[in-house]
């Protein structure tokens, strides 16, 4: 049987990293990630893999395997093991960021499995070899997965840095050892392929906020991903060169804090750091805050900083907040901006990558370094993966650059497939995928009509009328209540109001003993709709609604 590779997530929209390699009747899995949410998902929280076809195929499973610990990457694990429980591969440093995202949901007796980045894995009948590459975070891998019909190699979210904080440089004698058993299928990071060159090293950023917190003349407040370890590792550095004590705000850094600490990748003196409670204590110009929220969330601790609603710190005169991450991830450009916005009117000088290029280096190799991959490996067939539509274009015709065939360049839309067999390659069946939106605690009961919903709702709001009915009988009272949220103020419209309380009332005597008060109800909803537009040109939501006398 030939081996299929199925992305059910993660070669559109740049999140919601998931592939499917499926031989026979086994099925690995390669990274589980969530995505983000729009402005036009209204009130959802996270976007997650629909997880169907896993579902339909779970006897097949035999593992999760993950590259790195990038939300977008390990974040939906535990909603896959919430449905089924399978054994999780990773580095060192990975395993400790999905266990405590584990802990987070409470999902229990999970089989995390650390992996050594220098011996190969047997799982049924694939056998996956680790090769370590560099990332803006840490212990990051690509695979290369074996089958008797070929070799796959899965790299994702990749770059090579010479001279990276914490990790050795890019495994390259790894990479051509799999190169020279003859790579069939290239699996690879596109979102570097409109950049030209090669991307900076990480070690580069040091020197970016020895220059800016030497400068600082109050309070600095540097923000970045949680889990980019090593970001955090040269802000401290970087501060206690200047004197400055550490104040860390947000819970998601704490925690991988933590892990880091605890597992070795970390090295500072304890007593470098101040709790928050404690930061009043101190000049502002002797501290740095490092904050959560670098993408703007709304319940993050940059975001209450902003609002001006933190417990314990508060903007003050001559504050300095350095924005260092990847400014470009979806859905979250206007939550960053207004965050921008606020620290801004605040007082803060708020210094970001539109206005100073070099407060953030990417962890996604540019066309240099995909080029030199393409070079090593030189495949037989492409998959640019962990991008979106642009960006596979723009891989796809620098490998035709290169030489490379342009057929043998497979583009796969989430839920499309290629097959590999016996060293060949070619389309395959599409599975139906969509997206599954977290809503608070409820997990894919939010679908596009409740989107709709909302969308019409915060569009032009709701009008509830609110029709008085005696059972006993059968027949409709004359007291009409209508209550208005997001269309109109009803005091300031009071005509309007009346002329729809006089068009519900001479319905309703026009069925004064109703056979069907459904029927009654929905033709008044449509009837005030069609007279709203008409008088406004407003389409509020409008429920009819009876109430028992």
């Amino acid at each position: 049987m030939p081996l299929k590779i199925i992305p059910l997530g993660g070669t559109t929209n740049v999140t919601k990293n998931i592939y499917v390699y499926e031989y026979n009747e086994d099925i690995i899995i390669v990274d589980c990630g969530i995505g983000f949410p729009d402005s036009s998902d209204y009130g959802v929280d996270l976007v997650i893999p629909d997880f169907s076809y896993i579902l339909k195929n779970k006897h097949k499973v035999k593992a999760l395997l993950v590259t790195h610990g990038h939300e977008d990457h390990f974040g939906a694990v535990p909603f896959l093991l919430n449905e089924f429980n399978i054994p999780v591969y990773a580095t060192k440093l990975v395993i400790g960021f999905i266990q405590n995202k584990l802990n987070d949901y409470g999902i229990k007796d999970a089989k995390l499995i650390t992996i050594d980045k220098k011996t190969p894995l047997n799982i049924g009948p694939f056998k996956i070899t680790p090769i370590a590459v560099n990332h803006s975070v840490p212990d990051s891998v690509a695979f290369a997965i074996e089958t008797t019909d070929g070799v796959v190699l899965h790299v994702s979210d990749f770059k090579f840095d010479w001279t990276p904080v914490m990790d050795p440089p890019f495994d390259v004698s790894g990479l051509t050892q799999i190169a020279d058993k003859g790579v069939d299928v290239l699996m690879s990071d596109s979102l570097g392929s409109t950049s030209k060159g090669y991307t900076e090293s990480e070690r580069y950023i040091e020197h970016t906020f020895d220059d800016l917190i030497s400068k600082a003349r109050g309070q600095v407040l540097i923000t970045t991903m949680s889990s980019n370890i090593s970001r955090i590792q040269q802000a401290i550095n970087s501060s206690l060169k200047f004197d400055r004590k550490i104040v860390i705000s947000g819970r998601s850094i704490e925690q991988n804090l933590e892990i880091a600490v605890r597992l070795g990748y970390l090295n500072f003196p304890k007593e470098a750091f101040v709790k928050e409670h404690e930061s009043q204590r101190f000049a502002p110009n002797k501290l740095t805050h490092i904050v959560a929220g670098s993408y703007g969330q709304t319940n993050s601790a940059l975001y209450r900083i902003a609002m001006d609603k933190h417990k314990y710190i508060q903007i003050k005169k001559d504050a300095t907040v350095i924005f260092s991450a990847d400014p470009n991830p979806p859905g979250v450009l206007e939550l960053v901006n207004f965050v921008i916005d606020k620290l801004t009117l605040l007082g803060a000088e708020v210094l970001y990558s539109e206005i100073q290029d070099n407060l953030h280096v990417s962890g996604h190799g540019s066309r240099g370094d995909i080029s030199m991959l393409a070079a090593l490996a030189h495949p037989n067939f492409f998959v640019p993966i962990g991008g979106s539509v642009k960006f596979m274009r723009a891989y796809v015709n620098l490998m035709v650059d290169m030489g490379f065939k342009k057929e043998n360049i497979f583009e796969l839309l989430d839920g499309e497939s290629i097959v590999l067999d016996n060293k060949k390659v070619y389309r395959g069946e599409k599975v139906h995928v969509g997206n599954v939106y977290v809503d608070g605690s409820g997990i894919g009961d939010v679908g596009s009509i409740v989107l709709r919903d909302r969308k019409e709702l915060a569009d032009s709001g709701m009008l509830v009328i609110a029709i008085p009915y005696k059972r006993d009988k059968n027949s409709f009272g004359d007291r009409i209540a209508i209550a208005s949220r997001g269309f109109v103020y009803v005091k300031e419209a009071k005509q309007l109001i009346s002329e729809i309380e006089n068009k519900v009332k001479a319905k309703l005597r026009a069925n004064n003993n109703p056979k069907d008060i459904t029927k009654i109800k929905a033709d008044i909803e449509r009837d005030i709709a069609k007279f709203i537009y008409k008088e406004t040109e407003r389409n509020p939501i409008v429920l009819a609604i009876t109430v028992e006398v």
